[in-house]
């Protein structure tokens, strides 16, 4: 596999985070907003303007990200997931049990697989950044980057579930 590929496939991966965060963040909207209170300390009235700003950046990331902007769209995206991951661990840290409706789970509490979820996703934007720009793959080859980083897309949604799945005796 050449740099190019890979790069390729971890920009699809994220723009498929991004769009799985705005539309989990859309069906469980009321939950997501609310969370922004309870768990974050944002006054409901900040909630209100708050909530769809986060869901508009996360569309525009991915809107970037998937479309010819892609390395733009990807050092915007790592500062912010960057500072979200730690704001959560340090909240959680501090607080306990923590609310986030990241991806529309919004009555589950996050746990340390959360965390991990979020710096892998984090580590995925800085190698991109790092490789090479897959810009000149045939069409056949970014199609089966899009299969795969959707596959990882959705094992890394639903890390938690999957860890605890196995973890289970």
């Amino acid at each position: 596999m050449n740099a190019g590929f890979g790069a390729e496939i971890l920009r699809w991966f994220i723009g498929f985070i991004l769009l799985a965060a705005c539309m989990g963040k859309l069906r469980a909207f009321a939950g997501f907003r609310d969370n922004l209170a309870t768990s974050f300390g944002v006054a409901p009235r900040h909630g209100a303007l708050l909530a769809p700003a986060i869901v508009g950046i996360e569309l525009l990331l991915a809107a970037l990200v998937l479309g010819p902007f892609a390395w733009l769209g990807m050092a915007a995206a790592l500062p912010l997931f960057a500072a979200f991951t730690a704001l959560l661990a340090w909240r959680m840290v501090r607080d306990g049990a923590l609310r986030c409706a990241c991806f529309g789970e919004a009555e589950r509490n996050l746990s340390g697989y959360d965390l991990a979820r979020n710096v892998l996703i984090v580590a995925a934007i800085a190698m991109y950044l790092a490789l090479p720009a897959g810009a000149g793959l045939p069409f056949t080859a970014s199609v089966l980057a899009a299969a795969l980083a959707s596959i990882l897309a959705v094992l890394a949604i639903d890390f938690h579930d999957l860890a605890h799945l196995l973890g289970e005796p």
